[in-house]
């Protein structure tokens, strides 16, 4: 038996771009492959991705650059890259349908709770579960519930190809890194940017792994058509095939790996593509909010594939359990479920679809699912365990193994890169760093642009101009710029009261600041002493944000007084906006302390 230099397993994106690397930096290796085709779970047919679609984060993407070398043409669809679409190009189209603005205010609430919620973990829970504690906070009737649900289904099911059930809430998007705003599409399908990888390279198709044998002289590796010898192995498997144990590694691989292959968690996303003769949608919509009919689970967006190419069609993408569901049922269940979908939101007016195409990746024994995700009780890191190297024989590559970038095609093509480069010990081989943004940091940023976008409608142009010179003549605020300032403006809330009215005694759970716009307060200590009087200008209640979360000082009106208030979680957020800010809030709590 021949031993070759290195074995890649998997032409996939991740298994390409290695081979390409180390075939670039002069190795001698060959690929071998399951399938009948290159590509693994990025598979175009007549321009259709039924797998990877979106390069999501256009700018800076390592793929973006990829396709520009290969002069592939990228259509930019927008989206704030973290769901499909994004909210500035999704339109709900149901007659009398919650309006979109309404939506955004649910969700946006729901996620602050959220957010609260996995603040205060000392174990991972559910995503579902940690929404449910979120909404019973929140006090929401039951159709805000409903709506509510509908984005858990959105982020979980249909963004992450995970059952809410079995989603983290704690981890799900620890660390994970995000690259410039925006989605982008390749008009042709996305295996373009895998063939030109693997142009040239030596893949033998047909060759599903049964095995691999490692020891300290080489590794042996058995396939449906023999066995082959090499001094590395790069190994690309989906995790769903490694879950599966359909390929037997001898010895077994180590316990922490293993470890981490049954933590994480492997999800299906179907995806539906409806064909018409025509459109009965608004041509210009990239998304549609759907809702479910009564007694089924339905998809959260559909997409309009005429703003894509000239295909007058709509991708219904659907995961989890739903997902998998919907690729095994009958051709004839299916059109019932899609025109009942289809129905219930855009009308009777609907036709039967000409045609309607459908993906079985979770039946597929060489995927068995399609990306993977932070499972409850798993993390981040447990995709760094899952990428470590054994005994310098076996490197592992593909979007699972991605610590920061899972789930996605440029997260398993850096993979691959990145095994080529810690084999040869050539860093060169990696991509340019681009600046990337924390997804869990975005997510909170693109809340708070909504709700100030909201807000600036319901609040006039007089109003916001008196808040910013009172927050001009605070000392925190003092150097802040006018143009934050106005947005700080329209977070707030105002407060009237009386005199002699209790705002908050010491002790009291504590939970927004309080800006005096007029009138006095008097701070009250622990023995209820008056310690000091407050006047217009002058902001309370930000200390409360540290420590114990609990008031310091009790606060009375001492005349009648107009207040203006915000809740920690959104002023936090503009600390994290404007760093400045918070600077200057350091300086003056310790100017305090240096005066005391």
């Amino acid at each position: 038996m021949t031993q070759r230099g290195i074995i890649v397993i998997g032409a996939g994106i991740a298994g390409c771009a290695a081979a390409r690397a180390l075939v670039d930096a002069g190795h001698d290796v060959i690929v071998v492959e399951a399938r009948d085709r290159v590509g693994g779970r990025m598979h175009s047919v007549d321009g259709f991705d039924y797998g990877a679609h979106w390069i999501h984060g256009t700018e800076g993407n390592p793929l973006t650059t990829l396709a520009r070398q290969f002069s592939l043409p990228l259509l930019f669809v927008g989206g704030d890259s973290s769901y499909i679409g994004g909210w500035d190009r999704l339109d709900f189209p149901r007659a009398n349908a919650v309006d979109k603005d309404h939506s955004i205010i649910t969700a946006d609430r729901m996620c602050d709770a959220v957010d609260d919620v996995r603040a205060g973990m000392t174990t991972d829970i559910s995503y579902a579960d940690a929404a449910d504690r979120a909404l019973a906070t929140l006090g929401v009737d039951a159709r805000t519930a409903a709506l509510a649900r509908w984005h858990v289904d959105l982020v979980a099911r249909d963004d992450c190809a995970a059952d809410p059930s079995g989603f983290s809430s704690k981890n799900w998007d620890d660390g994970y890194e995000v690259h410039g705003y925006g989605d982008s599409v390749l008009p042709g399908g996305t295996q373009a940017l895998v063939d030109r990888l693997a142009d040239g390279l030596d893949i033998r198709l047909n060759m599903p792994v049964t095995q691999i044998s490692y020891a300290a002289d080489g590794v042996t590796v058995t396939t449906a058509q023999g066995s082959m010898a090499a001094e590395r192995v790069v190994i690309t498997l989906p995790l769903g095939v490694l879950k599966s144990d359909d390929v037997q590694f001898d010895p077994p691989l180590p316990p922490a790996k293993r470890a981490a292959i049954a933590r994480l968690g492997f999800g299906t996303l179907a995806k539906v593509r409806v064909h018409f003769a025509a459109p009965f949608w608004p041509r210009h919509v990239y998304a549609f909010g759907l809702l479910a009919p009564p007694g089924h689970a339905a998809p959260t967006v559909a997409v309009n594939e005429l703003l894509m190419g000239d295909v007058p069609a709509l991708i219904m993408p659907i995961g989890g359990a739903d997902g998998i569901a919907v690729e095994r049922m009958s051709a004839a269940q299916r059109r019932t479920w899609v025109l009942a979908i289809l129905r219930y939101n855009f009308g009777d007016m609907v036709p039967v679809p000409d045609a309607i195409d459908v993906t079985s990746w979770a039946d597929d024994r060489y995927a068995r699912g399609t990306y993977s995700h932070v499972a409850t009780g798993g993390s981040a890191r447990d995709f760094a365990l899952l990428a470590a190297p054994v005994a310098d024989r076996l490197w592992f590559a593909g979007e699972a193994t991605s610590p920061n970038q899972w789930a996605t095609m440029h997260g398993a093509y850096v993979s691959g890169l990145q095994a080529a480069a810690d084999i040869t010990g050539d860093k060169s081989l990696l991509p340019p760093l681009h600046f990337t943004e924390n997804r869990r940091w975005r997510s909170m940023m693109t809340r708070a642009n909504r709700f100030l976008a909201l807000r600036r409608a319901d609040i006039g142009a007089e109003d916001i101009t008196a808040r910013v010179e009172l927050l001009s003549a605070c000392t925190v605020f003092a150097q802040v710029e006018w143009t934050e300032l106005a947005m700080l403006a329209t977070m707030l809330e105002p407060r009237d009261l009386a005199a002699g009215e209790t705002l908050c005694r010491y002790g009291d759970p504590a939970d927004e600041i309080y800006l005096l716009a007029t009138g006095a307060l008097d701070v009250v200590g622990g023995d209820g002493a008056v310690l000091t009087r407050m006047g217009a200008g002058q902001l309370a209640g930000e200390y409360g944000m540290f420590g114990n979360s609990r008031r310091m000082a009790g606060l009375v009106a001492s005349a009648p007084t107009h207040l203006l208030t915000l809740d920690y979680t959104r002023f936090r957020r503009f600390l994290l906006a404007f760093p400045q800010t918070a600077l200057d809030l350091l300086g003056a709590g310790v100017g305090r302390l240096l005066k005391d």
